[in-house]
């Protein structure tokens, strides 16, 4: 296991060398009240874990240019050389406090009792499935503590958690409607729908693409497996059965991988197509050698034309030894978008305050797009691109938001 994921907590100080520092957002614990607690929930193990440790990845790197940059101050009365109280600026410091949610819902539901009620977070970032983020907006919601998603995509997430949550990637309505598209543009006109019945996130996205292809003039069957299935026999031979002109696997890498492995007669030289619960560095590995051609949709390719992505993705390759993937850049940007709030909001302890400024979020540039969170949704309009699995993951085409 890598050093990063041994540490469940990391602690960026500022060291403040005044005396008697009282902070106006209130003290928080640690006799300084500068000290910002963001808790981070994070698949770390489990079968979803390359999603945590690239999104842990993506927050060091956002780090280190956060401090680089100077983070954001709050004032502070502070004893002067008469002894009289003044008031001055004091940046704040940040303890990132990492919990492991064990690619488990339950737990990404548990780690968020716990940082709220043990850790007094002021604010929680994660987690990345959508079934696993909507437990902790729950909790968000129930507490009043603002939680950002750096990657859950379900429609209604943000909907359902109420005005304390918010994300910064698309959601399913935009990308369903993407690999829609894509899939009629390339003559595929007949598509068999492979969905996760036990997954929010892959039954939203399966039921956002059958209602753009349809309209279209599509024809979609669906079927289903769960998340616990490790023998997909029947699901691949109901697939086959139908003989579709493309198959959309709309689930996580850890099972649609397998899946693709074990159907390599059964559905040789069909077309597969997926959401970005399959951008992972462990997908190409699953899937094995097989003749499909297989594209997804997703936030962020490393190898795409722009300067900024080309830059990100070889810093991130020479720290950690590897090719960033979606979950890596938005771990880099929520945490942009986070302080980019704080920088704007009077007093960033305050939950209810820092939820305001969160939603007031306007055209923060990250390295998956331009970030603006003032909607009803909370929901930033951002482009997608399509990559094709080959050797890797390979940029193929951006598609604009909106289109």
């Amino acid at each position: 296991m890598p050093n990063l994921l041994r540490r469940w907590s990391t602690v960026v100080s500022i060291l403040v060398l005044a005396l008697g520092v009282c902070s106006c957002g209130g003290d928080d614990g640690d006799g300084g009240g500068t000290t910002l607690r963001v808790g981070v929930i994070l698949p770390m193990t489990g079968a979803q874990a390359t999603y945590g440790e690239e999104s842990w990845n993506g927050m060091q790197l956002a780090l280190e240019d956060l401090e680089k940059a100077g983070l954001p101050t709050v004032k502070v009365q502070v004893k002067g050389d008469d002894g009289k109280m003044v008031e001055k600026d004091v940046p704040i410091s940040l303890n990132l406090i990492l919990r492991d949610e064990k690619s488990t819902k339950q737990e990404a539901g548990t780690q968020a009792k716990a940082l709220i009620e043990g850790e007094s977070a002021h604010v929680l970032l994660g987690s990345v499935a959508s079934s696993h983020t909507k437990m902790i907006f729950q909790d968000a919601r129930e507490s009043e503590v603002p939680c950002i998603s750096p990657a859950s995509t379900n429609d209604t997430l943000t909907i359902d958690g109420g005005p304390y949550t918010s994300r910064i990637c698309f959601k399913d309505g935009f990308q369903g409607a993407v690999l829609a598209r894509f899939a009629l543009s390339q003559g595929w006109k007949k598509a068999a729908v492979v969905v996760d019945k036990g997954q929010d996130y892959s039954v939203g996205l399966g039921n956002n693409f059958e209602k753009v292809f349809k309209q279209a003039g599509g024809t979609v069957t669906f079927h289903y497996y769960v998340t616990e299935d490790s023998d997909f026999a029947n699901v691949i031979q109901q697939v086959a059965n139908d003989e579709p002109a493309v198959i959309f696997c709309s689930g996580y890498y850890t099972q649609v991988g397998p899946m693709i492995k074990q159907a390599k007669e059964k559905w040789a030289g069909k077309p597969i197509i997926g959401g970005d619960g399959l951008d992972s560095p462990d997908f190409f590995d699953l899937v094995g050698d097989v003749s499909n051609d297989i594209y997804l949709s997703s936030h962020f390719a490393a190898d795409a034309p722009e300067p900024e992505v080309q830059a990100f993705a070889k810093r991130y390759k020479d720290k950690f030894g590897k090719s960033p993937g979606a979950m890596a850049a938005l771990g880099y940007d929520v945490l942009f978008v986070l302080m980019d709030a704080v920088k704007r909001c009077d007093d960033p302890f305050n939950h209810a305050k820092l939820a305001k400024a969160i939603r007031e979020t306007k055209g923060v540039k990250g390295i998956t797009g331009t970030i603006t969170l003032d909607n009803e949704e909370r929901t930033p309009v951002k482009d997608a691109v399509i990559v094709k699995v080959e050797a890797g993951l390979k940029f193929h085409k951006k598609i604009k938001a909106g289109a």
